[in-house]
């Protein structure tokens, strides 16, 4: 099936023609061509680049280390890949460790054990398996980069995919609903559509049409901004910000007032790594003295979720998730397992540090009652906590208070939850199994809004590697159900591959008997390996409203059908198309990666 604008009965968002070089897609990826193709397009509200506001919020926290250990990052193949590149690179100094990490986790022995002994263990006790020492180490944010560039041009993922637009809408109805569009009618040069149903992206540059839509937009939602008295409304103004809008960090008055060396003091608001993150930063900058308010206690974590979520044993918790018997529990779970913010302990030293020199004064069970902006003076004044504790002028206050989940209140989602209602817990959507919105709308979603069937990880870099991997396969089966899908075959292809790279990939892939496999390998020795041997050409569409830009990477081994529009009018809408929403390439990577599987990811505010 081929969609044209009935008017100009060409494509208008063209792509250059594939040729033995290129993908199908139109960019220049050196990959290898395949039968079939997805043409794949990125909306991403935040750049024109992966992870444009990943980066920008790291640079402008001056996050130098993530929080993530090693085995959280994005290539698709290789569990280690990121320790493994920054050995092959000469960078492993950048690696720092996590000491006190490795030997808290209670393996599955021990956990018997302690049933079995009814109490007698109190305590967790140190982990038994020292072996996983290695993954307990955490990269630097320019390592951590480094590895994201290598992955996106290993599989591919040319910036040419990417386009900066914002959604303001989807919806998901046949064909014909689209044919008498004022400024975008089309035809279809295909007859049999009839029945046919596809995604209609309205963006601030126009309207995409596409098969297949994933969502990968993180939260979703606008930041959380408690209302107070006082607080002046809407945002932006110059007394204050979200942590997630920071442009400039001091603002430009405040940093006058500290180049002129007058005393400067500054409100954090948030019990999470961010909070403590921007009050070491100001301080660094020249603030005189930083308030810290958090409205619970100072919990302390090394990892967003309880470490017993994150380690080698964490299974036996993701078995209790998805066997739980309905989405209310699992909620639950979650909340548990996640409770609120919290800090490393490598910033609880660094807090501990400030607040002994007096530079920041922490008030704990402390929540903002009111303010007063003073034009003149542009200081807060009046400024009263619920403690009672008295609080100088404040010069600018900063809420890094997250950003609140609920799907019900995603604008652009409006027409789609009108089509196609489905059940929401806890402002999450009950998605099936497969990631998908509901049987028959196969628009799947990731991240933080996939939480009900990733488990408290989703928001995270290991939530986003499960859902990417899931996607991937889940795609190529809606693409199968389309009929316009078939399994690539090196021999149609025209590509001339070395027998060895059959071997390695075999092996790599683990889709035949490994010990087979590896049998082949070693037996060509002297065989390259073709840098090819795993790729092919791949095309999507993405989006992104929230921190971590979305959006939609095939693999190029995924032999899916691509879509083509203009941002004004409507160019060709092959069969096979999928929208992304999100910036980080892990779930292109994903489908890069398999033989015929797409991939998503989204990058999360928690690693700040």
């Amino acid at each position: 099936m081929n969609v044209k604008n009935y008017k100009t009965n060409r494509d208008s968002l063209s792509s250059s023609q594939p040729s033995s070089d290129t993908s199908d897609c139109g960019c220049n990826c050196d990959t290898a061509p395949r039968g079939d193709s997805i043409d794949m397009l990125v909306l991403d509200a935040d750049g024109t680049d992966w992870m444009s506001k990943w980066n920008r919020l790291f640079k402008t926290f001056g996050i130098k280390y993530l929080r993530s250990p090693m085995f959280f990052q994005i290539d698709p193949a290789d569990r280690d890949a990121l320790l493994g590149y920054a050995y092959e690179k000469g960078r492993e100094k950048e690696l720092q460790a996590l000491p006190g990490c490795a030997g808290k986790e209670i393996s599955k022995h021990r956990k018997k054990k302690k049933l079995n002994s009814r109490g007698r263990f109190p305590g967790s006790g140190p982990d038994v398996d020292e072996r996983d020492r290695k993954d307990y180490y955490t990269p630097s944010t320019s390592l951590f980069t480094a590895h994201c560039e290598e992955v996106i041009r290993r599989y591919g993922l040319g910036p040419d995919m990417l386009r900066q637009e914002r959604v303001v809408d989807i919806s998901y109805d046949e064909l014909s609903t689209f044919e008498d569009a004022e400024h975008d009618s089309v035809i279809s040069d295909d007859a049999s559509t009839e029945g046919r149903k596809i995604f209609c992206v309205k963006t601030d540059a126009g309207l995409r049409y596409a098969n297949i839509v994933i969502l990968a937009v993180g939260p979703g939602n606008a930041p959380s901004i408690p209302s107070l008295p006082g607080l002046p409304l809407p945002t932006p103004h110059e007394g204050y910000t979200h942590a997630m809008q920071i442009k400039q960090f001091p603002p430009a008055h405040v940093a006058a007032k500290i180049k002129a060396r007058r005393s400067t003091n500054m409100l954090v608001v948030g019990g999470g790594l961010t909070s403590v993150q921007l009050a070491d930063l100001a301080i660094k900058r020249g603030v005189n003295k930083v308030h810290l308010l958090m409205r619970g206690p100072l919990k302390v974590k090394y990892f967003d979720v309880d470490l017993d979520w994150v380690g080698k044993f964490r299974n036996f918790n993701q078995a209790a998730f998805w066997s739980a018997d309905t989405d209310e529990e699992r909620a639950e779970m979650i909340a548990k397992a996640r409770n609120g913010g919290s800090v490393t302990p490598r910033y609880r030293k660094i807090l501990d540090t400030h607040v002994a020199s007096g530079r920041i004064e922490l008030h704990t069970h402390t929540t903002l009652d009111s303010v007063s902006w003073d034009l003149d003076t542009k200081t807060w004044v009046d400024v009263t906590v619920s403690t009672g504790v008295p609080i100088p002028p404040v010069d600018y206050i900063v809420f890094a208070t997250g950003i609140q989940s609920n799907i019900t209140s995603i604008p652009f989602l409006d027409t789609l939850r009108r089509q196609h209602p489905i059940e929401y817990v806890g402002g999450l959507p009950c998605l099936t199994d497969d990631l998908m919105w509901d049987d028959g709308v196969p628009l799947f979603v990731t991240g933080r809004l996939a939480g009900l069937r990733l488990g408290p990880g989703a928001p995270n870099l290991v939530g986003a590697r499960i859902g990417a991997e899931r996607i991937a396969w889940n795609v190529e089966d809606e693409l199968k159900k389309l009929g316009k899908l078939k399994k690539w075959d090196r021999r149609d292809s025209g590509y001339e591959g070395h027998s060895a790279d059959e071997e390695y990939e075999s092996y790599a892939s683990a889709r035949a008997n490994r010990f087979a496999g590896l049998l082949g390998v070693g037996a060509a020795t002297t065989a390259p390996i073709s840098g090819n041997t795993l790729l092919a050409p791949f095309n999507t569409i993405h989006h992104s409203n929230s921190f971590s830009a979305s959006r939609v990477s095939l693999v190029p081994n995924s032999p899916l059908s691509a879509f083509r529009a203009n941002s004004t009018s409507l160019s060709s809408v092959p069969v096979i198309t999928t929208t992304v929403y999100g910036t980080m390439p892990k779930v292109a990577a994903d489908a890069n990666q398999n033989l015929h599987s797409p991939v998503v990811h989204a990058e999360t505010a928690s690693e700040l």
